[in-house]
């Protein structure tokens, strides 16, 4: 017994006390590894390539080529058991049990093997928690030359764009990603620096606002806003936003988008138009 006060406690109490919170503080301790090990970047990459070998073999049939899950199968990136993993240690000891009430079968792999499984499904959760590292791969696959005759004709590209003109060395100017999601969605990107662009009233490619008093006289600009009530745009020549109140058709405000045939084309694309369209512009240095 061990005096505290006008109270005996007894010994053993501080013993149990102590044993759990040293197990409380080793569990913590083998979850805060396991969480860091999710946020760094797997260094063996020819570990997670032999594991990605035998996902596809042995789970990707239920879970999906990439973990992400598939026809029978959750997702493997949000599981408790792969995230809290450490080398394959707890992955390891529940591939030896499986889940068969689940439909989960129980896999006998060799430790290194289960090593490797762990290596590629951590890269998985560490590139799924860090988006900007993912690599697109494959962007020009087309063909430049079917391409250019789309260019020319049935896309009608060059009834506003010349290949000898505005997008003479586009392809120098911009990645092939960068270059297909402008060829897709122009306005409001960055340009070839990577630089974020401004407000997209102030952009060429402005939607742009003619507002037209009782008297006829005519300002336009970037538009900025339009509601019943007034409307708001970028004057470029005065350098200011400007506004005026509406009632009804007073003053009259005429919108024109100069993106408006490629909102108009976008539902139209194909895979391949896409894909040759993008292969062709890559082709102008």
């Amino acid at each position: 017994m061990t005096d505290h006060g006008d109270r005996r406690i007894p010994a053993f109490f501080y013993f149990s006390a102590y044993s759990a919170v040293s197990a409380l503080i080793v569990v913590a301790g083998s979850s805060a590894r396991a969480q860091q090990q999710a946020l760094t970047p797997v260094t063996d990459q020819a570990a997670v390539e032999r594991g990605k070998a035998l996902h596809v073999e042995h789970c990707g049939f239920c879970h999906g080529a990439n973990a992400r899950g598939g026809s029978g199968g959750p997702d493997l990136t949000r599981s408790v058991v792969v995230q809290e993993d450490e080398s394959g240690k707890q992955l390891g000891a529940f591939l030896r049990v499986g889940r068969p009430d689940r439909g989960m079968p129980k896999f006998d792999l060799p430790d290194p093997q289960v090593a490797d499984l762990a290596a590629f499904l951590h890269a998985a959760i560490y590139l799924n928690a860090n988006r900007r590292l993912y690599k697109i791969l494959d962007i020009v696959v087309g063909d430049p030359k079917a391409g250019e005759a789309y260019f020319n004709g049935a896309g009608q590209c060059s009834t506003c764009h010349s290949a000898a003109g505005d997008l003479k060395g586009i392809g120098s100017k911009y990645e092939p990603t960068t270059l297909q999601g402008r060829l897709l969605l122009p306005r409001g990107r960055p340009g070839g620096s990577g630089a974020p662009s401004g407000p997209l009233y102030m952009e060429p490619t402005a939607v742009r606002v003619t507002v037209t008093d009782a008297s006829g006289k005519s300002v336009s600009g970037g538009l900025v806003r339009l509601t019943d009530f007034d409307v708001t745009f970028y004057d470029k020549d005065a350098g200011r936003i400007r506004s005026f109140l509406r009632n009804g058709d007073v003053p009259k405000v005429m919108v024109t988008d100069p993106l408006q045939a490629h909102l108009d084309h976008l539902p139209k694309w194909t895979d391949t138009e896409m894909h040759n369209m993008t292969a062709y512009l890559v082709s102008l240095k």
